[in-house]
């Protein structure tokens, strides 16, 4: 089942919600010389034995920005330097000796897992992916993912959304869906059918101005909206792209 549970967490990797009510956070956090501002310096999953719904997950960038998912929205905290650089070496320390899969499932299928990435003050990434009930020795590991656990339920709380993410839009027919309310796709962006190989089904990452427009267009971050595109009656719904 470790192949269904890679499936499940690499669309949460890709994406997360973003409103088009909220503001951009300012950061004042500044990125340690040679580190590009907006890279991933942290990153955290957190998934049950079958989804990742309702799980944590949050990345944090080398100038400070902090973002989670709250109600399917982007949302932003900049952390002090101090703060960041304490919280990089502590996973760093915590992850030392113990990167790779460490496998606690026994064997057994649909475990929950557990991912905590850092790159460290070299530029060097660390990843550990925890499967199953942790056992004595994977305490770093476990308090590791309890501050992250901690971070992230105090970026929902209190980030500010992020109105200038790149956004992902999924579009597939459904007779039986109850979308919310009819929406109209906007001319001239190609819709995520239209760019997928075939099928009833599609995903595609918006940026800039598109994103802006199709924000506008379809509402609420993470609601199914009915729209017609192609001679076509089909459900659509927007996420935000993690960083």
């Amino acid at each position: 089942m470790r192949f269904l549970r890679t499936a499940v967490l690499l669309p949460l990797l890709l994406v997360i919600g973003c409103s088009g009510n909220g503001t951009t956070a300012t950061v004042e956090t500044t990125a340690p010389a040679g580190e590009r501002p907006g890279a991933v310096v942290v990153r955290y999953v957190s998934c049950g034995g079958m989804t990742c719904e309702g799980g944590d997950s949050m990345s944090v960038t080398a100038d400070g920005r902090a973002v989670s998912l709250r109600d399917a929205e982007l949302v932003v905290v900049p952390l002090p330097a101090a703060e960041l650089r304490d919280l990089r070496a502590g996973l760093v320390e915590s992850l030392a000796g113990r990167e790779g899969t460490l496998d606690r499932t026994g064997g057994a299928t649909d475990q929950p897992f557990a991912v905590v990435t850092v790159v460290d003050s070299g530029g060097k990434a660390h990843e550990t992916r925890l499967e199953g009930t942790p056992t004595p020795e994977d305490a770093p590991i476990v308090a590791a993912t309890g501050r992250l656990s901690k971070l992230t339920a105090r970026i929902r709380s209190t980030g500010t959304p992020d109105v200038t993410a790149p956004i992902t839009v999924t579009m597939y027919e459904d007779p039986s869906a109850r979308p919310r309310r009819q929406a109209t796709w906007p001319e001239g962006i190609t819709t995520p059918i239209e760019a997928a190989t075939g099928g009833n089904f599609g995903t595609r990452t918006y940026r800039g101005r598109e994103a802006t427009t199709l924000r506008a267009a379809l509402g609420k971050a993470g609601d199914n909206v009915t729209v017609t595109a192609g001679g076509k009656t089909l459900i659509a719904r927007w996420e935000a792209m993690l960083p």
